[in-house]
């Protein structure tokens, strides 16, 4: 009975893995954002993360203990990460063209995707080696995605946002707080 339950670890081990590749490898190689090429089709970088973000909702994730907080530490992890992303928005300039309503759409369901692939299958797979490799092999792996899209000179800041989202993740027990944050913090950016 024990060989057996070792096989199906090995196994949801073999394919979480490789779920974390297949998605970092999409997620790095989706081709950039916009208008699709030719009438009709949708966007095929967005595309791209809501089949990732699939991925990171259905994927097994090893099982690991984590403690359950109040709606009281949840909603303060959630307020602090906001407002972090809030003061971070508060020192740039406004990037890019007018917000449209399919804009404001397409970047909450990318902010989404991400979070469950982030921080649901990425940090539910290493979390097995603790909380520090689970926020901080989220976050790099976060950012690394990003920078066939955003450059070297996003890379700080991809990182760091991929620490803040790691630590609402642990701090809360779960990819909500990080998945409503990501969808703020992408709003904040188009407006």
């Amino acid at each position: 009975m024990g060989g057996m339950c070792a096989r199906a670890d090995r196994a949801r081990t073999f394919f979480t893995a490789a779920a974390v590749l297949l998605g970092c490898g999409a997620l790095a190689a989706r081709p950039p954002a916009g208008p699709p090429a030719w009438a009709g089709l949708p966007d095929l970088s967005l595309l791209v993360v809501v089949v990732v973000g699939m991925i990171g909702v259905t994927a097994p994730v090893p099982p690991h203990h984590e403690s359950r907080p109040g709606r009281v530490q949840w909603l303060a992890a959630l307020g602090l990460g906001v407002a972090a992303f809030a003061a971070a928005r508060s020192l740039t300039a406004p990037i890019g063209p007018p917000v449209t309503a399919l804009a404001a759409a397409s970047t909450l369901v990318a902010a989404v995707a991400e979070e469950a692939f982030f921080r649901r299958l990425v940090y539910g797979w290493l979390a097995g080696g603790g909380p520090a490799p689970a926020v901080a092999g989220a976050a790099a792996l976060f950012a690394v995605v990003h920078l066939p899209a955003y450059g070297v000179r996003a890379l700080p800041v991809d990182l760091a946002a991929g620490i803040v989202f790691g630590w609402q993740r642990l701090a809360t027990g779960g990819w909500t707080a990080p998945a409503l944050t990501h969808a703020a913090a992408n709003l904040l950016q188009l407006i």
